[in-house]
């Protein structure tokens, strides 16, 4: 996805279980062990014991990421590693 730079997104669940929209350097397993094999655990998946994760998007409702500088952001689900996205900010839309 493309995105012009000062443009927010809105992540919206609209599923039945818990997501992350999480930024990571690098995609990687996430806090689900089972759904871990082979991939290194990303590091901004781990929270402290008791924290709330403030990337949560529960069932039926949104998330807004704003503030996303020019670059490459990559964003991924903690729960569920396999679902990515990388999301390029540009200076212009096209």
């Amino acid at each position: 996805m493309t995105l012009a730079v000062g443009k927010s997104l809105r992540i919206a669940n609209e599923g039945g279980r818990d997501h992350t929209f999480t930024e990571v350097a690098n995609y990687g397993g996430g806090r689900v062990g089972g759904f871990n094999v082979g991939l290194v655990p990303a590091p901004e998946c781990a929270l402290a014991a008791g924290a709330v994760d403030p990337k949560l998007v529960k069932p039926d409702e949104e998330l807004e990421v704003s503030g996303l500088t020019v670059g490459l952001h990559k964003f991924q689900c903690c729960f569920h590693p396999w679902m990515r996205a990388a999301i390029r900010v540009e200076l212009k839309h096209p």
